[in-house]
């Protein structure tokens, strides 16, 4: 089916559940993803064939269709948490619950803090709030790889051009927060058992990227860590 041959609800919740169920079309360019991984995030041939052997699964080959009502329904739902968790009163009622440590302020809120909703059939529905949401850079490279099966107002073809330095300034900018005029030197990317996780290539693919802009950076199990009461 395509969008042309099919005349769509004029309630766009309806009609992105419309295309949602009818609407297969391939919207990924396999050979532009491959480009997009080995090339511009230099992540080589071998790499990226490995990667999508070991995991068949970490990219869709079809689109999914977001409703505008539900877009905003998100975000003003995310604006609602975030002016509530801003609140001394709530605050103090939730830390008077919570172990010690989460009374550690570090002023930042995290990069790639991620609201996670799925969507159903009473529309978008929160399912947690990630301080460490994984995909941002397997997402940048995927932007790269569509197809549109349909004309799109505007198009996406300036969209993700900078994201991959995007990422880093946020990075900095995060660290700076925290740390002030201290530069950012060094990043470890830290996690159990790394290279079993789903997400293990992203972790070099990451790796990779701050290496690119001056950062050095490892891939760490969290188990190697030690810390000597000054440093890690």
């Amino acid at each position: 089916m395509t969008i042309s041959s099919v005349l769509l609800p004029a309630d766009c919740r309806a009609a992105a559940a419309m295309l949602n169920r009818g609407c297969i079309c391939q919207s990924v360019d396999r050979e532009a993803l491959r480009r997009a991984l080995e090339g511009d995030i230099g992540l080589g041939r071998v790499s990226y064939v490995r990667m999508l052997d070991e995991q068949p699964n970490l990219f869709s080959d079809t689109q999914v269709y977001v409703a505008e009502a539900h877009l905003e329904a998100m975000a003003d739902l995310i604006r609602t948490i975030e002016r509530i968790v801003a609140l001394p009163s709530w605050r103090e009622r939730i830390l008077a619950r919570a172990p010690a440590i989460a009374r550690h302020a570090p002023g930042v809120a995290g990069v790639f803090l991620g609201y996670d909703f799925h969507l159903g059939e009473r529309g978008p529905q929160l399912i947690e709030i990630n301080t460490n949401a994984g995909g941002a850079l397997l997402n940048a490279a995927l932007l790269k790889a569509q197809m549109a099966c349909c004309a799109v107002p505007g198009g996406t073809s300036a969209v993700g051009e900078t994201l991959d330095a995007d990422f880093v300034a946020m990075f900095r900018g995060e660290w700076q927060r925290a740390r002030g005029a201290c530069p950012l030197r060094r990043i470890a990317i830290v996690d159990e058992s790394p290279e079993n996780q789903f997400l293990a290539p992203e972790f070099e693919l990451f790796r990779r990227l701050f290496e690119a802009h001056g950062i050095e950076a490892r891939v760490l199990d969290a188990a190697t860590l030690s810390w000597n009461g000054r440093e890690l």
